[in-house]
């Protein structure tokens, strides 16, 4: 009877009869910055997201603000302050999906929060300046206030930044970020948009 069985098995195998598996893509999300002032421009993208067992034949996203675009690679820019979650969907070649959530605040940059900017021309370029407020409860031991500068077109040119140092829980510190990138229109500011970034003294 064992003979029996293992002949019939053999031949499922052999006729192609038994269930084929699938794998599930493996994405690998990227979203940068994660938060930041408005407007926040951000960089998106799943490259480097494979199938182990086929392709990848479409990317989807949802920014959260009823906006949805398919492809690889994303720029986008959130105009107005909220709480979103990045939807982004990868499917593979027999239509298996996997899907990823970021959240992205605009408006509030948690614990080194921008409470002010303003952006001006100067002799050399121009400069970007304000306070930020450590809203957290543990100790900043580092912080960076970093400012996106684009064309006319959105198009990125550079990135300033500015580095702050020990600031607990509730304390204020200006910063100043320059650039020798001038406005793009006389009288007027380039695009820019900020962001900051921390480490907090307990962390290694």
């Amino acid at each position: 009877m064992r003979r029996v069985l293992g002949i019939l098995v053999l031949g499922l195998l052999l006729g192609g009869c038994a269930p084929e598996m699938n794998s599930p893509p493996i994405p690998l999300v990227q979203v940068r910055p994660t938060q930041g002032e408005a407007p926040l421009f951000i960089h998106a993208s799943v490259r480097g997201s494979y199938d182990p067992d086929g392709t990848i034949s479409a990317v989807y996203w949802d920014f959260g603000d009823n906006t949805i675009r398919q492809g690889w690679e994303m720029h986008y820019r959130y105009d107005e302050e909220g709480s979103f979650r990045i939807m982004v969907k990868v499917v593979d070649n027999r239509g298996l999906a996997t899907v990823v959530y970021v959240p992205v605040e605009v408006g509030i940059s948690h614990p080194l929060d921008v409470l002010e900017w303003k952006v001006e021309e100067f002799y050399a370029g121009t400069r970007v300046y304000g306070r930020v407020k450590n809203i957290g409860d543990r100790r900043i031991n580092l912080g960076r206030v970093a400012v996106r500068f684009y064309d006319e077109n959105w198009n990125f040119v550079e990135e300033r930044s500015k580095i702050l140092g020990d600031l607990a829980p509730g304390a204020e510190q200006i910063f100043e970020v320059r650039s020798a990138y001038r406005p793009v229109s006389p009288g007027g500011a380039p695009h820019h948009t900020i962001y900051t970034e921390v480490i907090h003294a307990d962390e290694h």
